[in-house]
């Protein structure tokens, strides 16, 4: 008996060994093989090719230590290999916006710029004098973090210390001091953490694979053994809420971009900066938007979503959604998908007398808004009580705090994309398709405290 379970968990480990590098070699190869294979990590033919810009995965939830804030965590710069520096673009904007109307535009956007200290690599690096200096010397780069809002701009961090890279112990002896120097307190409440960190992300392989490529794979739950530079918030619900009132108007759309300081403002920008990066929901731009479109998708914001002739008709007509039933051997609800409009679009609420009959996340549900646009937004309705019991799917299993309701670090949203994608919560769906039982192989776990974020992954 017992060399059998001996037996039976060596299986395991080198399932879940396979699976990590099915899921690394799968969305390395991104937009190379074909149309719907990129991830959320290179969404794109342009992110493909630049990674700086790259948003890779967006969070929002209720702070369960701390429910009278949101975190949110915007994450960029994929596949970082683990004891080498990365460095965010000190010519760009990374921006996180807050849309609490329902308009499509943002009420409140904070924006982080960087710059870099003194030379690009540490000293250690550069192996002067053989010596490290200060724990202040491995830092590349500083952020100034500023709130936009009401037209008005303040700047809410100045100098702000980024975490960096654990280069492990000879370099960085005691890693943990940095990560807590990088979590500061802001004015008027809340928290900002910017660094690296472990790449929280994770996923069945089966799913991401039958989502992107139409292949089954192995089913087992894996991380990204990387890292990725996170930027993160913990605000006081009432600064987000419209009118400062949470209780009245608790639901928010979420974004975040990044733009690079340019001559060619044929996309979405201002001040001399265009938009060249956009994530709200997980594998939107990547399942919903056609290949070829997927570039200009990151040019534009979710007021004009609406009347563009892009991202309402791929939403209501998917291309994939036929390629993964095809494969999969399964129905495909037929167009027009009113459910994905709804889950993607404008949120759910059965105001709209849309398939999916819930009240959960729709701008409408707000005392002080009466009509809203179609706009792809990550939405939270931040009145939801915080699970106990919280459930990795979601709505798909009647836990209503998870996604399409924000986006909590333990969502499988490529599973639960891919089970709505096929016609769930609004009919029947696949449920069957991806196994729930499967053991879960998570690389670093999270932590139980802002920013929840593990530590960056190490190579010893």
């Amino acid at each position: 008996m017992q060399q059998s379970s001996i037996k039976s968990r060596r299986a395991w480990i080198i399932a879940a060994g396979a699976s990590v590098a099915v899921l690394t070699a799968t969305v390395l190869l991104g937009p190379a093989m074909r149309q719907s294979t990129a991830t959320s990590h290179w969404d794109a033919p342009a992110t493909f090719a630049d990674k700086q810009i790259d948003a890779t995965d967006l969070y929002a939830f209720t702070s369960p230590e701390k429910q009278d804030t949101v975190t949110i965590v915007a994450d960029y710069i994929p596949f970082q290999a683990p004891q080498k520096p990365y460095q965010f673009d000190t010519n760009a904007h990374y921006e996180v916006h807050v849309d609490n109307t329902g308009t499509g535009k943002a009420a409140v956007t904070y924006r982080w710029t960087f710059k870099n200290k003194a030379l690009p690599v540490p000293s250690f690096v550069r192996r002067r004098e053989h010596k490290a200096g200060p724990l202040d010397s491995l830092v590349e780069q500083s952020y100034t973090l500023t709130r936009l809002r009401d037209g008005k701009s303040e700047t809410l961090v100045q100098d702000g210390y980024v975490a960096p890279t654990d280069m492990g112990r000879l370099a960085t002896p005691d890693y943990p001091s940095l990560r807590r120097k990088a979590v500061r307190d802001l004015p008027g409440g809340g928290k900002v953490f910017t660094g690296t960190a472990a790449d929280p992300f994770y996923s069945d392989n089966d799913a991401v694979n039958l989502l992107r490529f139409g292949l089954r794979f192995f089913p087992v739950k894996t991380g990204v053994p990387m890292n990725v530079s996170s930027l993160a918030l913990q605000i006081p619900k009432s600064e987000l809420a419209l009118n400062g009132d949470a209780a009245a108007n608790p639901v928010i759309g979420v974004w975040t971009t990044a733009s690079r300081k340019s001559s060619d403002l044929l996309g979405s920008g201002s001040d001399g900066y265009k938009q060249l990066s956009r994530l709200g929901n997980p594998n939107f731009n990547e399942v919903i938007i056609p290949l070829k479109e997927r570039d200009r998708f990151n040019t534009l914001r979710p007021d004009g979503d609406e009347s563009g002739g892009l991202v309402v008709p791929s939403t209501l007509d998917p291309q994939q959604a036929k390629v993964v039933a095809d494969k999969a051997n399964v129905m495909q609800p037929p167009a027009p998908r009113k459910d994905l409009e709804e889950i993607y679009l404008t949120g759910l609420t059965p105001r709209l007398d849309g398939p999916i009959k819930e009240d959960l996340n729709s701008h409408l549900l707000n005392r002080d808004v009466s009509g809203i646009a179609k706009a792809e937004e990550l939405r939270l309705n931040m009145s939801t009580p915080v699970s106990a019991a919280p459930d990795k799917y979601g709505i798909l299993k009647g836990d209503k705090q998870g996604y399409p309701n924000g986006r909590r670090l333990i969502d499988d949203v490529v599973t639960v994309n891919l089970r709505m994608l096929l016609g769930e919560p609004a009919g029947k769906g696949a449920p069957g398709l991806i196994a729930e039982d499967n053991p879960a192989f998570l690389y670093k776990p999270i932590s139980d405290s802002f920013p929840y974020l593990a530590l960056p992954v190490t190579a010893v």
